[in-house]
């Protein structure tokens, strides 16, 4: 598990991080979300050890990382899979790694093959293509089967089956009860990956909820309904202070009730129904909703001039 308690981080007069409280825990895929700018590579960072926190702590198993013996084995990174040095092959790299934990060679062919790249094993580093270079930084991070994984944007370059591949390792890692902890800017794939969402903003944190939750509190959320006569049925809703909207004949978008109350204020209308479904709002709109006051790189609308 990963414990935030008033974590910030201020380079100057800039705050880069403000003091974040959060639990990332074990068993779920937990994303993280923000805008450009907004802290998410620093809290990264802090949480590996590799900046210092202006105040605050950020601990992994209840302890810095800088205090665990043998962290591969208790968290597994990637923050830039092409940190790699480009003379190296990849076995070469994953051997070097291995052996300040102790880790035998047998553990570098088995992560080798599970990221695909036990053909490629005696190529230079150097060589590889955005895609590959992000397999070989999971299979580092895969070394020291660790119990946590943190990942900033996993898959970045990479093909379609490598995109659902990552998606598959991180869904089995979090159902063997591991701690998944991924930055990415691919709504979508958030949305097929994610149990939970943490979203900062400025370096604050704006929310964290179950993904379930975020959508159905988006104002995107709404009820479709069908009706040869919803006269009656409009009038109740808007009783009720529901949105409705009648974008054809015998169409409804509702918006502010839920579901079941739209299906019991038709059955006092006494009006037939042919059709009622949820539409559901995607993260990428009720990201948007969240993040439109944090977003510090916004370009003007309406394309070049």
């Amino acid at each position: 598990m990963i414990t935030l308690q008033g974590l910030s981080k201020r380079y100057g007069d800039t705050v880069a991080v403000d003091s974040l409280d959060l639990e990332v825990r074990p068993g779920r895929v937990t994303g993280f979300l923000g805008p450009n700018g907004a802290g998410k590579s620093t809290t990264m960072r802090m949480i590996l050890g590799l900046d210092r926190p202006t105040s605050g702590r950020a601990l992994v198993d209840g302890r810095p990382y800088r205090e665990l013996d043998r962290p591969l084995h208790h968290v597994g990174a990637v923050l830039d899979a092409r940190a790699v040095h480009p003379g190296r092959s990849a076995r070469s790299h994953l051997v070097a790694l291995a052996r300040t934990h102790r880790i035998p060679d047998r553990r570098v062919d088995e992560v080798l093959d599970t990221v695909g790249l036990a053909g490629a094993a005696r190529r230079r580093a150097g060589a590889f293509s955005l895609g590959m270079g992000q397999r070989l930084g999971i299979a580092a991070a895969l070394l020291g089967d660790p119990r946590l994984l943190v990942l900033d944007e996993p898959v970045n370059g990479l093909d379609p089956d490598g995109v659902r591949w990552v998606r598959d390792l991180m869904r089995s890692m979090a159902d063997e009860g591991r701690t998944v902890f991924v930055s990415s800017h691919l709504m979508s794939e958030m949305q097929l990956t994610a149990d939970h969402l943490v979203v900062i903003g400025r370096g604050r944190l704006i929310t964290d909820a179950p993904l379930a939750e975020v959508l159905d509190n988006s104002a995107w959320s709404a009820v479709r309904v069908r009706a040869p006569h919803p006269e009656d049925l409009v009038t109740a809703l808007e009783a009720e202070g529901a949105g409705v909207e009648r974008p054809g004949a015998g169409e409804l978008v509702v918006t502010g009730v839920p579901i079941e109350r739209v299906g019991e204020l038709a059955h006092r209308a006494g009006v037939a129904l042919h059709e009622l479904s949820p539409r559901e709002a995607s993260l990428e709109q009720a990201y948007r909703e969240l993040t439109s006051d944090s977003v510090q790189y916004a370009a003007p609308t309406g394309g070049r001039r």
